[in-house]
């Protein structure tokens, strides 16, 4: 599968990581890139540097995992764009929500729920090794693993940050939901190309038409006198000489009692009509 130039999968788990490296190295610097609302004017980073945020390496490793293992799959069907934007919605619905309850906030217990819940309404019946051994089908991961994250957003945070997890959750999956029906950009790409096509094939049919009906007057005279037994001009052999040059030897012509000039519809706007009406002219040639 073509991917794009740039990946906002990539990108956010390198981020996970500088910050992650960041944070253990200086843990004083937590306090900085953390949300809390009352400092969120003075430090307006914290509204995307918090869920950089991991308790310990445990829970950064498993949210690494759901990282590339479900986001990348899903960047690769929507787009790098709409990704993005269902990243940016999550990141707003619990940013705001955490704001406007007064409480601070750290990790990304929304977005790997969202991505999980995702993941799985997408691909319901896709097999995860749990812990490296048992399989399990995401769908059933979705509801012990979405679970297990809200529990523990309630149980670290409190209410309020369990609320504004679940609402960072609710943010993108509510998006993913209203936008499901939309055509993936595989399919938008391949009717832009479709038509692009169509309308080039059309106008090529359209000059193609339009040069045979200017040709077909003088193609008709020319092949009456010729029936009649007349000699050929100087003019006359310049017109041939005009048709010879114009014979498109990709086409494939009819046979020659199929040939209608344009009046038939088919050889109106036939590629091949100058070399069909060579063939009818020469025929009677003396």
């Amino acid at each position: 599968m073509r991917r794009e130039q740039w990946h906002v999968t990539e990108a956010l788990l390198f981020l996970h990581f500088a910050f992650y490296f960041m944070t253990t190295t200086a843990p004083a610097k937590r306090v900085l890139l953390a949300l809390i609302p009352g400092m969120v004017a003075q430090r307006p980073w914290t509204v995307v540097t918090f869920q950089f945020l991991h308790g310990g390496m445990i829970g950064f490793f498993f949210s690494m995992l759901i990282l590339w293992f479900m986001a990348r799959p899903l960047e690769e069907e929507w787009g790098s764009l709409h990704f993005l934007i269902f990243w940016a919605i999550s990141v707003a619905g619990a940013a705001v929500t955490a704001i406007l309850f007064g409480q601070p906030l750290a990790g990304d217990i929304f977005l790997d729920t969202s991505l999980l819940f995702t993941y799985a309404f997408v691909s319901p019946d896709t097999e995860f090794l749990l812990f490296f051994i048992l399989p399990v089908k995401v769908k059933w991961l979705a509801i012990l693993g979405g679970g297990f994250l809200l529990f523990s957003a309630f149980s670290s945070y409190g209410p309020a940050g369990g609320l504004a997890n679940a609402a960072g959750m609710s943010s993108g999956f509510i998006f993913f939901l209203a936008t499901r029906k939309l055509p993936s950009r595989r399919t938008v790409a391949y009717k832009v190309k479709k038509a692009r096509v169509e309308l080039t094939a059309a106008a090529k049919e359209t000059v193609i038409e339009r040069r045979n009906l200017g040709w077909d007057r003088r193609v008709r005279e020319l092949a009456a006198r010729v029936d009649a037994g007349e000699a050929l001009t100087k003019d006359d052999e310049a017109f041939l000489a005009e048709l010879e040059a114009a014979k498109d030897r990709s086409v494939t012509i009819c046979a020659p009692e199929e040939f209608g000039f344009a009046q038939d519809p088919v050889c109106r706007k036939c590629a091949g009509y100058p070399e069909c009406a060579l063939r009818r002219i020469r025929s009677s040639k003396p």
